[in-house]
């Protein structure tokens, strides 16, 4: 143990002397993140801006008789009506961007004088018919509110004497930073991750498949050190390079979501953060092991980035299922390594994690960790595969 300690204070050494390994573990992930999320603030808050002075160009197919409708879309400003006679025509100006809207209109007078059927046609993947949408849904509640009194006026019924006798109220009990909380619990399970791989892949491929490029494999083969001491050592330095990687990413990740303008008041308390610190250590035992293996197993530090780009992808296609997902994998399910620890840390933030829970991804993730451990043994064992060419 006293050897894998020394190789793991030398390795560290080597990290640190590395302007680019400290660049890309500490600086990289707080300048990154920041700039990365004021950015998409900026973006978000100018889209908003433009869509609130949005006036949607509305096109009105009116089947029937509707004078007041249509004076009502003529006077109000904030709509722009077109009047089409055939609906095909309205949605053929739709799709080819004439409009954001198409309102059909048909009078069915066998209900009475207010009877009408409305239908709004536009694209759902359209913010700007999303907005437009929102608009003319306002003006038609408006217009049928006030056609709905100026008629019970003419019966001689004040408006006031058919009021509901109840009122509803919204109360919103998620207190404040319910936007911060949204956006750490889809986005910091993901990052984190990602960051641990990140951390390790490239310190890992340096001092695994860079030691063969420089040839100085063979000097640390030959010392007295244990091939068990020599897995130890770098295994323990590629996971301290990767938790540090995380944790300043993490750091990075929450100064930019409040630079994005979402408060984060009690989102992250000492007890979540131990809970997600119970979740990343073995996951970052899993990938950093596997980061030894394949840097050990690779003839180049490229060729070992190529190898673990499959891994890099499958994370990525992991975080954003979990991110995009509306439900969260439950019970045996978290045992499913990589995805049950990023769902782990989801629950986490949202207060939701059992001690159960975290057993089901420690049960993926401590064995398989162990079992690449001893997977890296081997493969130092082998001198073909390390001198291979």
């Amino acid at each position: 143990m006293k050897g894998a300690l020394l190789l793991y204070r030398k390795e560290l050494l080597q990290a640190v002397r590395d302007r680019r390994t400290v660049f890309m573990t500490l600086v990289f992930p707080v300048v990154f993140y920041p700039l990365l999320f004021g950015l998409m603030g900026d973006l978000i808050g100018r889209q908003e801006a433009r869509l609130a002075e949005l006036v949607p160009r509305v096109l009105v197919v009116i089947e029937g008789e509707s004078p007041e409708l249509v004076r009502a879309l003529r006077q109000q400003t904030g709509l722009a009506p077109s009047f089409y006679g055939d609906l095909q025509a309205a949605l053929a100006e739709l799709r080819q961007g004439g409009g954001e809207l198409v309102l059909r209109v048909v009078r069915l007078p066998e209900r009475g004088e207010l009877g009408y059927e409305l239908t709004l046609y536009y694209d759902a993947a359209s913010q700007e018919g999303q907005a437009a949408v929102a608009k003319a849904r306002a003006f038609l509640e408006g217009f049928f509110r006030e056609l709905t009194l100026a008629r019970l006026a003419g019966m001689g019924i004040e408006p006031e004497e058919i009021e509901p006798p109840f009122s509803v109220q919204v109360v919103d009990v998620g207190g404040d930073g319910v936007m911060g909380r949204l956006l750490l619990a889809q986005l910091l399970p993901y990052f984190l991750v990602l960051s641990i791989l990140s951390g390790a892949l490239g310190f890992g491929a340096e001092i695994t498949a860079g030691e063969k490029e420089r040839g100085t494999i063979a000097t640390l083969l030959s010392s007295r050190l244990s091939r068990e001491e020599i897995v130890a050592g770098k295994f323990l330095a590629i996971l301290t390079v990767a938790l540090v990687s995380t944790l300043v990413s993490g750091v990075g990740l929450l100064l930019g979501i409040r630079l994005f303008g979402a408060s984060l008041a009690g989102s992250l308390s000492l007890a979540v953060a131990g809970w997600i610190l119970a979740v990343l250590v073995p996951l970052a035992v899993v990938l950093s092991a596997a980061v030894l293996i394949v840097g050990s197993f690779a003839r180049t530090q490229k060729e070992a980035s190529v190898y673990l780009l499959p891994l890099y992808m499958l994370i990525i296609l992991l975080g954003v299922s979990i991110m995009l997902g509306t439900g969260r994998p439950e019970g045996a399910a978290l045992a499913v390594p990589v995805a049950g620890a990023m769902a782990a840390i989801r629950a986490a933030l949202s207060g939701t994690l059992t001690p159960g829970e975290l057993g089901w991804t420690f049960l993926s993730s401590v064995p398989l960790g162990a079992f690449l451990l001893w997977l890296s043994v081997h493969i130092y064992r082998s001198e073909r595969v390390l001198f291979r060419i």
